[in-house]
């Protein structure tokens, strides 16, 4: 049997964990959040670009220019998120359908209609994705795994950005359609490569294809010789022989309807805490303060900042924990929101350069700490809470649930913008503050654990917040104990008194 390695490992220790095959799976599959996050930078920039709203905008008699209404920037950038929920099956092909529509519409429909087919491959990032990811990943790297997903997003925020602000000058249409193009280029390199992924060990055993499931185990585990993965293999088919598939019912009932909560609300705190107005409706707030020359290069610093943060999450996520991080992160993001708030409420005659500065900033800095903590970190917890039997359908109903309230909040903001300016800071202030007490009773700690142990911590009895005080019993170790067989072991829960 593998030793059992120490509870806490510096990040060069987890890294000894790593192999090429590892290093794909996490990259290639993260990939499939890459084109969301490039069409949210894309639009973001290419919304404030005067040939972009000649095509699709309405012509304003006072200004002699032709603008988009609130009423139709709430449309094209709310509805596409319809799209996240087609995703699971045919990711590339759909994206490839969906960016190629965008690049030749000649309408705002058919733009919008663009939108929501190529969104549909985040359906995959948000359902798919996690799982595949928490089942092959070693528990002492699956924060890190589970945070690359957002980092593909920023990522493709960051070079959209860039591109954008490039093209940004451009009279003629190819202004907005060469970085809407672009968006062509990664499902193709998906679709190219995806046969090299191996399929999950835990899902070949849950078929009964156990040579298969030793030879895809062999890729995963770097150290392991060929009697640790057979051990490894007869380990997980032990503590999971009770293990099939469940039914809608099951997501709420007694022993799962915790766990299903969780997933719900991280997925619904990752979106709701304001996350669309620096994302989608930067540029356009930046040129409303009055830098309108400076709006596109601050878009392409935010995302900078944001990709340099969720790059540090690699090395806390399996390290800090994901409450600390979380329950940090939050607090900090509604500071920055009150900060933007205040000086949303200085009359404009009176805001002084300095102010309107650090109005930039906070909405930078809330970025930053969005992308250190909600932004990556959801996936991660989702990831890990789902039980075995539905986590698929967890999956499913916490992304429509991310979803329906990223449609509320972008759909919803560009009219607040135009009501209340950045004393909007005030709403997504409380609003913040407010998922961070129910972040402190709700959202469990469960680095380091294996999905099998996971499951232990659950059935244990102690509250949420103090789970990760819990002892379990790896998966090997039920195996070897020999203890009851094909019925759950019981924990030790060392905050049993405390709870």
């Amino acid at each position: 049997m593998a030793p059992t390695p120490p509870k806490n490992l510096s990040f060069m220790e987890r890294m000894k964990y790593f192999n090429p095959m590892l290093v794909f799976i996490m990259l290639h599959m993260s990939c499939t959040a890459f084109n969301f996050g490039f069409d949210v930078g894309t639009f973001g920039g290419v919304q404030g670009m005067q040939s972009f709203q000649d095509d699709f905008g309405v012509y304003n008699p006072k200004t002699k220019l032709w603008t988009l209404p609130s009423w139709l920037r709430s449309v094209m950038t709310a509805t596409p998120f319809i799209g996240k929920a087609l995703g699971a099956i045919g990711c590339g092909l759909i994206a490839e359908r969906g960016a190629a529509l965008q690049t030749s519409a000649t309408t705002s429909a058919q733009f919008t209609l663009g939108r929501i087919i190529a969104y549909a491959m985040t359906g995959m990032a948000v359902v798919v994705v996690p799982i595949y990811q928490g089942e092959t990943a070693p528990a002492e790297l699956r924060g890190m795994f589970g945070c690359t997903i957002q980092f593909m997003i920023i990522l493709g925020q960051v070079i959209s950005s860039l591109v954008t602000f490039g093209t940004r000058g451009m009279k003629s249409n190819a202004g907005w359609q060469i970085p809407i193009g672009l968006q062509l280029v990664m499902p193709a390199i998906i679709l190219v490569l995806l046969p090299l992924v191996p399929e999950s060990p835990r899902w070949l055993l849950s078929k009964d294809r156990v040579e298969d499931a030793v030879m895809n185990l062999k890729k995963l585990r770097k150290h392991a010789g060929e009697e640790e993965v057979k051990f490894e293999i007869e380990s997980l088919r032990y503590a999971n022989a009770s293990q099939h598939k469940g039914g809608w019912m099951e997501l709420f009932n007694k022993k799962n309807r915790v766990r299903t909560g969780i997933a719900i609300f991280v997925m619904f705190g990752q979106q709701i805490t304001g996350q669309a107005f620096p994302s989608q409706y930067g540029v356009i707030f930046y040129q409303s303060q009055g830098f309108a020359s400076q709006a596109f290069l601050f878009n392409v610093l935010s995302n900078i900042i944001s990709l340099f943060a969720v790059t540090m999450t690699w090395f806390t996520v399996d390290a800090l924990g994901r409450r600390p991080s979380l329950l940090t992160g939050g607090t900090l993001m509604a500071a920055m929101m009150f900060i933007l708030g205040g000086m949303g409420a200085v009359p404009t005659h009176e805001l002084t350069s300095a102010g309107k500065n650090m109005m930039v900033s906070s909405i930078m800095l809330f970025g930053f700490f969005y992308a250190l903590s909600w932004a990556p970190i959801s996936y991660v917890v989702v990831s890990e809470t789902a039980a075995s039997r539905v986590k698929e359908k967890t999956n499913l109903i916490a992304m429509v649930v991310s979803v329906l309230t990223t449609f509320v909040t972008s759909f919803s903001t560009p009219y607040i913008i135009s009501a209340i300016g950045a004393k909007l800071g005030f709403v997504y202030g409380v609003i913040n503050v407010m998922v961070m007490v129910v972040t402190w009773f709700v959202v469990p700690e469960l680095k380091g654990k294996s999905l099998e142990e996971v499951d232990q911590l659950f059935e244990s009895g102690v509250s949420i917040r103090r789970l990760g005080e819990v002892e379990t019993k790896k998966a090997e170790d039920i195996y070897e104990e020999k203890e009851r067989p094909f019925e759950r072991v019981e924990v030790v829960a060392k905050a049993k008194n405390k709870s």
